[in-house]
Parts: structure tokens; sequence; C-alpha cells
């Protein structure tokens, strides 16, 4: 889940933000020190709408920062409790309650802990570089614009302008005495023992977005079902994946009567084709509102016309949708970005599939038109050179978006097996299995729906399967292949990319099995997932973002394809990420892989987004595989 190699290349260039928290509320988030400071440093700040407003926002109460004695912390507020003055006979305490919504709240409590009256100077310090999301990450300060700082009927305003792009931001003080260009001073005369409250406010001016946070009442009345009975997962396992599907909901603007959900916080709440399509997919089991939303804002963003800028194509499903100023410049890439091959064939199959699980009849009717175009772009402009197989072009010198264009969308992640970077156009084994998954799909929705072309379709799969077995499989691996590369050659690395051929169906019966068995020796399994590339491998590294950590939604695609096949290492590599889950408390995006044998917790991803929607969202694929595997009875061991 990256962002455009002009841009998106967020996993090799993550600002270091030590001894930070992280506050999120739908497309607005602040990452503030755990001293209550945002400080020009990495990555803090206040955010909104892809930019940072707020680069800057120190707190001193009589010239002196908090000495901090104690914190907490949820997903959208923050508790500092400090002392001001001599460490072992403090004159004043001081409370800081960070409360985060579509405005930044901050309420400073001040308690005179003496037995005199005296006065307190709270000096509020705040700056604004209105940089862009993405060149935060990437560590490259901003380009040109105009900033202006500066009182406005006794609030502080801070403006940038850089040609058509504007923001603003406002932060009120309920009794300033005086507001200047980079703060504001607060005078309080305190009895003895007498507490009051300043109340910060910051407030970003509001512009079209094409998504909106879901409101605290919408969060709560996204009732989730109780933990499955026998229980296949912890309870608090359970619990916390779907409160952690709660923040991440939106509303979008096209589709407003519908609930949607962001890929992760804090760096990807936006809508994405891929990561959202995944994540409705794992809850359809058990509700299937969130498919259909996130079917519909996609469908409304479904290409029309060829557009080299943007790689939109009619029928070509979105990669993610943006409000930023990175992506609206010249040589952006478009506020909607086209560049993955993935996102289509998975819309086509989770249409299905939410139709399977009783989504609304007239909202499938209404998505069949989409789901047809997403199908003619599999097999048209998604088939660069006609070969059967959807493949995307690689690295493009000088050219805006992804280099990979799979789920493995670093610059880096698709390697030969000595490690060495495959040349593209590049076609991954899981997108061909996606694509067969999707003619079947499309087949049984023809199907039902009284559409001609069923047979057609399912025929195509059949033929695709083939060329997956006859050009993917690679003997002495006992394993398909990661890709083709440009000279239609194996990229012939184990990776975990393989087994989405299981959850698809693709895999036939003997090669799966053969798969299994070598998915799960000690290269590929940690005993808390999967790697995404073998420890065997040239490039193999256990904390690098593609080649060699564990994924959680990768591992539970592997897992519940091998139990759909009937093979009990589903159920061990089932429970192995439903371990790491318990150890952690909330599984994020990502983890290094290394083994459990080794240490005996997951060790995290310096820079993963928590909450992660397609990981939350893992457990509950997990429970529903179980308990569907658990109704068919017995099941094989591939060993």
């Amino acid at each position: 889940m990256t962002e455009p190699h002009a841009s998106y290349a967020f996993e090799d260039a993550s600002p270091d933000d030590q001894d930070t928290v992280v506050l999120s509320a739908g497309t607005t988030f602040v990452i503030v020190g755990t001293d209550g400071s945002i400080r020009p440093s990495g990555a803090q700040g206040f955010y909104a709408e892809d930019t940072r407003l707020i680069s800057a926002l120190m707190i001193a109460i009589d010239g002196h920062p908090l000495r901090v004695i104690d914190r907490r912390t949820t997903d959208s507020t923050m508790s500092v409790t400090g002392t001001i003055g001599d460490p072992t006979r403090p004159e004043l305490l001081v409370d800081q309650r960070w409360t985060l919504s579509d405005v930044l709240q901050i309420a400073l409590s001040i308690e005179n802990l003496t037995s005199t009256a005296r006065d307190v100077a709270v000096d509020l310090t705040v700056a604004g570089d209105f940089a862009d999301l993405f060149e935060v990450k990437r560590g490259v300060r901003p380009r040109g614009g105009l900033l202006s700082f500066g009182a406005v009927d006794d609030d502080l305003v801070l403006r940038y302008q850089n040609r058509g792009f504007r923001r603003s931001v406002k932060v009120h003080v309920d009794r300033p005495d005086e507001v200047l260009r980079d703060g504001i001073h607060v005078g309080e005369r305190l009895a003895a023992h007498e507490s009051r409250t300043v109340t910060i406010e910051v407030t970003p001016q509001r512009v079209p977005h094409p998504h909106r946070i879901a409101h605290e009442d919408e969060r709560r009345a996204w009732a989730y079902p109780p933990c499955p009975a026998p229980a296949s997962i912890p309870e608090h396992v359970w619990h916390r994946s779907w409160t952690d599907l709660g923040t991440l909901l939106m509303r979008d603007s096209l589709e407003p009567h519908h609930l949607i959900i962001a890929a992760g916080s804090p760096w990807f709440m936006a809508l994405f084709g891929r990561d959202s399509l995944i994540t409705s997919w794992q809850t359809l089991p058990y509700r299937t509102d969130l498919a259909v939303g996130v079917l519909h804002a996609l469908a409304a963003r479904q290409g029309r016309v060829d557009d080299p800028i943007t790689l939109e194509q009619p029928g070509r499903i979105p990669h993610e949708a943006r409000r930023g100023e990175a992506v609206q410049r010249p040589e952006g890439w478009g506020a909607t970005f086209y560049g993955t091959v993935d996102a289509t064939p998975l819309f086509v199959m989770t249409l299905a599939q939410a139709w399977r699980c009783g989504a609304p009849r007239e909202d499938v009717v209404a998505l069949l038109p989409a789901a047809e175009r997403a199908i003619t772009w599999i097999t048209d402009q998604g088939d660069l050179d006609g070969d059967g197989f959807v493949e995307y072009p690689g690295v493009v010198h000088g050219a805006a978006g992804l280099a990979n264009q799979g789920w493995k969308d670093s610059d880096d992640a698709i390697r030969h097996p000595d490690g060495n970077l495959a040349v593209g156009p590049i076609a991954t084994v899981e997108v061909q299995g996606y694509c067969h998954a999707a003619f079947l799909a499309m087949a049984d929705l023809r199907e039902a729906f009284g559409v001609p072309g069923a047979d057609d379709l399912r025929l195509r799969a059949a033929r695709l399967r083939d060329e997956i077995d006859a050009c993917f499989w690679s003997d002495p691996d006992d394993c398909y292949a990661l890709a083709l590369d440009g000279h239609k050659q194996r990229v012939s690395a184990v990776s975990s990319n393989a087994g989405h051929l299981l959850f698809t169906g693709t895999a036939t019966p003997d090669h799966a099995a053969r798969m299994v068995k070598r998915l799960m020796a000690d290269d590929m399994s940690t005993g808390f997932g999967l790697r995404t590339l073998s420890a065997t491998n040239g490039g193999y590294n256990p904390l690098s973002y593609h080649c060699g950590s564990v994924w959680p939604h990768d591992t539970a695609l592997v897992a519940a394809g091998m139990l759909a096949y009937g093979f009990d290492e589903g159920r061990r590599l089932a429970h192995d990420l439903l371990g790491a889950a318990a150890i952690t408390g909330r599984l994020s995006e990502l983890f290094g892989g290394f083994a459990r044998a080794r240490r005996d917790h997951p060790v995290p991803y310096p820079t993963s987004c928590s909450p992660q929607a397609w990981s939350a969202g893992a457990p509950l694929l997990l429970a529903s595989a179980l308990e569907a595997a658990a109704a068919e009875g017995p099941v094989q061991n591939a060993q």
C-alpha cells in the first residue's frame, strides 16, 4: 500500500519520530510528542485533507515545558499530566486533554498547588508549513507558495496559497491576552489551590473532499456480530478487529448514503481500490453493507477515458483517491490515481461474493455494468501484449506512478531468487489468480441475473488456469513463481504471492498440496505468519516492506485458501496469525519476518500503519474460514 514513486514510495523514506503518539479521526490526524508538544521535526504535525496544516504547536507555562508524570491515549484522545516548578515541590499541576475529530481541541487544566495566589503565563507557539502529506513522508521540503500568519478577530490564522491550491487553519484560545504572528499569550491569576481551564481549538478550513469521517454515532451504530461460537478466534482479537475497522469508516461524497473504509491510519486515510475491497471481503460473512458501499464508491470512479498521467483506462478500478497539493500539481498524478492491476479483478470477485452473502439485489443489479466494464479491461487494456495475462510496465523512467502495480508495490518487491530485480513488463502470479476468479465470479453473476455469456467466461477461466499452471509452476521449487518478467521468463522466487492461488481456487490439486508443504517450510513460515519472500532469497530482509516481512492480510488469504482446499496446515497458519494478534493486541499493517523460535513476539515494522484496514479484517476472514472448514468435516494434511 505504497504511493507512486514520484511521491508514493513511503516505505523507504519515512521520517523518524521517536516518542510520538498518533491520534486519528477519519482524514484528520495528529502526530504529537508524548509530552504534549508538536515539534518541528520529522512527521509531527496536525494534518487534514492530505496536508500538514500545523508543523509546530508547543505550550509553555511560566516559560517552561511540562515535566510529564503520566499519559494516556486512545485512537483519538490523549491525556498528559505534568508539573511546573521544582520537581520535589511543584507549584502547578497541569492536565492536557487532546481530543481530535474534524477539529483539534486541547483542554489545558492548570491547578495552583500552593497556598498563595499566583500569576500564570501560558504561551502557545504555533507554526505551519502546509506540506503535502507525501512530501512529509519522503522528507522533502515543501515547494514555493505563499504563507501568511497573523491575528484575525482575536484568533491566529495561518494561510497558504500556491497557484490554485489554498489551505488555511485557525487557532482559537478562549481568553487570549495577545495574538502574535507565531502564537498566543494568555495570562491567568490563580487563587490558592484554584484550578482553571484554557481551551485551544485548531480548526482547518474545510474544502470539498472525496470522503469524510463517519460521525461517532454512525460508528457506534455500526454494531458488529457476536464472537463466533464455538470460538475460532480469541474474543479480544475479535472485538479489536471490529473496533479498528470502525475507526477507519468514512462517508463518500459521491455516494454519501454508503459507508466506505479507509486503508489505514495515519498515512492512508483514503479510499483505496485493492485495500478497501479486500477489507470489505473480509467482513462479508458477517455483513454486506461495507462491501456494497466500497463497490459503489469505486464504481463511481471507474475509468472512462485513457489518461497517461492518472493511468485511467475505461473499466479500470482506481488505486486511490487523494486531495493534497502534490496530486494536483502539473507533475502530479491526479486526485484519483489508477495505477494498480489487481483492484479491477478484485472488484468483480467482491461483487459476486457480496451477492452470495446476501447483498441487496438492487445494489448488485446496479453494479453489474461496472463489473462488465471491469471484465473488458482485464481482457483488453489490462493485457498489454495479448498473451492472456494481466501485466504492468514496471519502472518507467521519469514517470509518476508505481514501479510495481500489484499488492507488493514497492520498487524492490519483485525479485529473482538471487535477489536481482525483475525487468518489466511484469505479470505477478496472484493477479492472474484474481483474474481467473473474476471470470468465474462474473459467469455466476451473468447466470444468476439472466445475462448471456456465462459459459464463455467459464471456458476463458479454464484456459487461464491451464496457462497459469503451464507458465508459472516451478517444479524444482514446488511452488508457483512470483511473476513472469518482460522476457516471459519465470521470476522463480518462492513468495507468499503464490499462496493467493489457493484463495482464488486457481492452483491444481496436486500443485496445491506441494505448494502448501513448501510455504509451511521454515524459510517461509515464521510461527507468526508467512514471510512475503523466502529467507533463502538473495533480497531477503525480515524488516523490509515486501521482501521478507509478514503482512497479516496476506497470511490470512493464504490460510483461508489452504482451508478451502481442505489442508490442515491452514488451521495451523491461521492460529499462528491469531496468536500474533493475541500477543500484540492489534495486527498492524506488517511486522518483521523473524521466526517465533527466535523472538517470542512480533517485531514491529518501524512505520507500519496502525490501525490498518485489511490487517484488522484478517482475523475476521480467518474466523469465517475456520468455521467453514469445521462445517466441512475432516481435513487432509499436505505433508
